[in-house]
């Protein structure tokens, strides 16, 4: 930053040969070429030693070089002279970083933002600065004020900052097992009609045969097991690591692998379509019963990407989703330590290796409010927990329940393209449908 760029040029003794080598020095720094510039602002100070500006530019070159001692004497001379801004006090507080004068670029920085609340870089040094003291807490506020001010250096800060989660050998650990089950009345399947979506032909691969996509997010057994539910241990501080394996969320013919997955925040998700069409993949965060989109952009066809799971702090949910076909989506929950699973499709889950001890263990699902429960886990034993849940308690308040008629029509009925040409479909390869009348698989 050169400071003279968004302030006027004054001077104390007006000096047109001062003014020259000013002029020069503040070209050179446009070009980086920090090291005449320097040499331009030191003969432009000894013709007008009075001059703030000078010394405050001076101080600016001088730190671009590495050398931060000499700015500092710079910065405090234009200080002296009167001249004061953010952006001044900004490049006093990175010097006394770089020699290691924690507390002076701390006081600095903080000056900067009372000046100018809007300086986004003054935040997050001010965040590392915090974590290189130890101040976790503090720098975790940062991290939650660059959210939505400057996402890309709110996540780079994150990623500094050690998790409370501690990485240990697990030698007498023990097992939790268990069932999650449903009672009461299965809510209903979620319906969307293909004609409000793109590229019918295709993701019509998979429906009804009537023109609706089905959406299962209660799927429960003939023995009322219920599937797709995070069972997750909430306290535990230390044990077996997180897997190194990166999640993969793959598309395939307008659906997801997986429609529930446990996630931590600051994790990376590939994101993997094999189908022939654009998908639109969009991620929230859901904080109590707001949700907020954290980013969204076009998948083409037959491509990758990654997406972060990056979110703040009281978020609990994380969901993946195509904005252009909705029912592609899936629900991630956010875990602190490894210490999960997901129920299968009888509603059995295990998780081994755990430390002995007691915990708290939440019971998730989407769209019904969760369970907690207590374990004791012994060394090398086996714990046992069980979660039963009420269909009357589900938590959709607005959702696409009408699978009546036939949705097809009238445009996909038509035997040409709407561009002309003979229409070309590809046959449909599931239909889905409910199990029994009870909506039991």
């Amino acid at each position: 930053m050169v400071l003279a760029l968004s302030c006027p040029v004054v001077f104390g003794a007006p000096d047109k040969e001062a003014q020259t080598f000013y002029k020069n020095a503040l070209n050179l720094s446009q070009k980086k070429d920090w090291g005449n510039a320097v040499t331009e602002f030191l003969k432009a100070a000894e013709l007008a030693p009075q001059d703030s500006l000078i010394q405050a530019n001076l101080g600016v070159a001088l730190s671009q070089m590495g050398k931060y001692k000499e700015a500092l004497l710079s910065f405090e001379k234009a200080l002296r002279l009167g001249y004061d801004s953010p952006g001044l006090r900004y490049n006093r507080g990175v010097s006394f970083a770089r020699v290691k004068l924690l507390d002076e670029a701390i006081q600095e920085l903080e000056i900067a933002l009372s000046m100018d609340h809007r300086m986004v870089k003054a935040e997050y040094d001010l965040g590392v600065l915090y974590n290189l003291q130890g101040k976790r807490e503090k720098a975790l506020e940062k991290v939650d004020t660059l959210f939505k001010r400057n996402n890309k250096l709110s996540k780079k800060l994150f990623d500094q900052i050690e998790p409370p989660y501690t990485v240990i050998s697990v030698d007498d650990g023990g097992t939790l097992k268990g069932r999650v089950t449903l009672s009461g009345p299965v809510p209903r399947v979620r319906s969307f009609h293909l004609v409000h979506a793109p590229n019918i032909e295709y993701c019509s691969r998979i429906s009804d045969g009537k023109g609706h996509r089905l959406l299962f997010d209660f799927t429960v057994s003939q023995n009322r097991g219920l599937k797709d539910t995070i069972i997750h241990l909430v306290n535990v501080e230390k044990g077996k690591p997180f897997s190194p394996k990166m999640q993969i969320f793959h598309i395939d013919r307008c659906r997801a692998n997986q429609y529930v997955i446990g996630a931590k925040n600051g994790e990376n998700i590939m994101v993997e379509n094999t189908d022939p069409i654009q998908h639109e993949i969009a991620t929230y965060e859901v904080r109590n019963v707001y949700s907020d989109q954290t980013s969204n952009r076009p998948l083409p066809e037959k491509s990758s990407q990654v997406r972060s799971v990056f979110v703040r702090k009281d978020a609990e949910e994380f969901i993946i989703k195509c904005n252009l076909h909705p029912f592609l989506q899936t629900h991630a929950y956010l875990v602190q330590n490894p210490y999960y699973t997901v129920s299968d499709s009888d509603g059995n889950f295990s998780i081994e290796n755990i430390p002995p001890g007691t915990y708290e263990v939440v019971a998730w699902h989407p769209y019904i409010a969760k369970q907690m429960g207590t374990i004791t886990i012994t060394q090398k034993g086996e714990a046992s927990l069980n979660f039963e849940f009420r269909g009357e308690d589900e938590k959709r308040k607005l959702y696409h329940d009408d699978i009546e008629g036939y949705r097809f029509n009238t445009w996909f009925d038509s035997k040409e393209k709407f561009y002309g040409g003979p229409r070309i479909d590809d046959a449909i390869e599931e239909l889905q449908a409910f199990c029994d009348e009870d909506h039991l698989c």
